[in-house]
């Protein structure tokens, strides 16, 4: 029975993030309290329950994502992650530019939140593929591999810093075994996939 509620919780997360584009946080308010519902806890105890398990949350972890957020505001504000990206390029050559812009997602994908660190790097890898007349995928990819996997592996970014609340867990020791994971998960998912696409011709779309 739980097995199978887990699965319904699974499936209508999906769905309502997926499909129905509703924001993240209310799709995991909403799937927790149905799965409350659903294995038999009373309301007032499922609104008890709720109310503690993010307050417990948020109290481990609020200092650490704001810290990072005021960091990565520095970084964006300065200037600092264009300019760690065009000095990378400028100095290893043409012939390593996913690995140039892997290293600089690695410099800048850890103080910088994925959208952010997206929005502020996109122009220079179109800039990039446009002045080596590269694909944009070829060139894009390894950065993006880096930003999403270290968003999804390594403090200050909410997810791991929320499990080394949960678990009690050394932040120090879960930014180093992060990385040691993180690291031949990027080189994979980007400079060596980025191999295989880079016959794709790519044109951002016009407007």
């Amino acid at each position: 029975m739980i097995s199978f509620v887990i699965l319904l919780a699974v499936l209508g997360l999906i769905g309502l993030i997926s499909f129905a584009k509703i924001n993240a946080f209310l799709a995991f308010l909403a799937v927790s309290l149905g799965v409350g519902l659903a294995l038999g806890l009373a309301p007032t105890l499922l609104l008890a329950a709720t109310t503690q398990g993010l307050g417990d949350t948020l109290g481990s972890v609020t200092g650490i994502i704001v810290l990072g957020a005021m960091l990565g505001k520095l970084v964006a504000d300065s200037g600092a992650a264009q300019q760690i990206t065009m000095v990378l390029t400028g100095s290893l050559g043409p012939q390593y530019i996913p690995w140039t812009l892997m290293m600089a997602g690695l410099l800048i994908g850890i103080p910088l939140f994925y959208n952010v660190g997206f929005i502020l790097i996109i122009p220079l890898v179109f800039a990039v593929a446009y002045t080596h007349r590269l694909p944009a995928v070829y060139v894009g990819l390894p950065m993006l591999a880096s930003l999403s996997v270290l968003h999804g592996f390594l403090p200050p970014h909410p997810a791991p810093t929320a499990l080394v609340g949960q678990f009690h867990a050394s932040l120090g020791l879960t930014f180093g075994y992060g990385l040691v994971v993180a690291i031949p998960a990027i080189i994979l998912a980007g400079p060596l996939y980025a191999r295989t696409l880079r016959g794709i011709v790519s044109v951002p779309l016009a407007g």
